[in-house]
C-alpha cells in the first residue's frame, strides 16, 4: 500500500506534533507544580498574617466602637484592612504587617524564583 503526498506529510506533522509535546509537556509540568507550590506557600503565609493581626484589628474596632461617635458598621468597615500595605503622608509606601514571618520570607523567595525561571 502506499502513500499519497498528503498522507505522509500529514503523518510527518503529527509525529512532530508529538514529539513537541513529549519535549515541552515536561517543562510544563514542573512549572505547574511549582506554581501550586509557591500558591500553597503564599498561602500558608497569608493564614500566619491573618492569624498576627487579627487580635490587632479588633483591639483597633474595639476603640472605635468605644467613641460614641462613631457607628459600629463604619468601624468594621474603616479597620477591614488594617495591616495591609498603604500609602504614607509623604506618599511613599508603609509595608504590610509581618511581611516578615520565615513562611512569607520563603513565599517571596520561591515566587521570585519562579518569575526568574529558575528550576530546581
Amino acid at each position: 500500500m502506499r502513500l499519497h503526498i498528503s498522507q505522509v506529510f500529514w503523518n510527518r506533522q503529527r509525529l512532530a506534533i508529538a514529539a513537541m509535546l513529549l519535549v515541552w509537556g515536561n517543562p510544563a509540568v514542573v512549572f505547574a507544580d511549582q506554581a501550586s507550590d509557591v500558591a500553597a506557600l503564599e498561602a500558608k503565609c497569608e493564614a500566619e498574617r491573618e492569624a498576627k493581626i487579627k487580635p490587632l484589628r479588633d483591639v483597633e474596632i474595639a476603640k472605635c466602637k468605644a467613641d460614641q461617635n462613631n457607628d459600629s458598621g463604619y468601624c468594621e468597615r474603616f479597620w477591614k484592612d488594617y495591616g495591609n500595605s498603604r500609602r504614607g503622608v509623604t506618599g511613599g509606601t508603609i509595608p504590610r504587617m509581618f511581611w516578615n514571618l520565615p513562611i512569607c520570607v520563603a513565599a517571596f523567595k520561591a515566587r521570585k524564583a519562579l518569575a526568574d525561571g529558575d528550576v530546581r
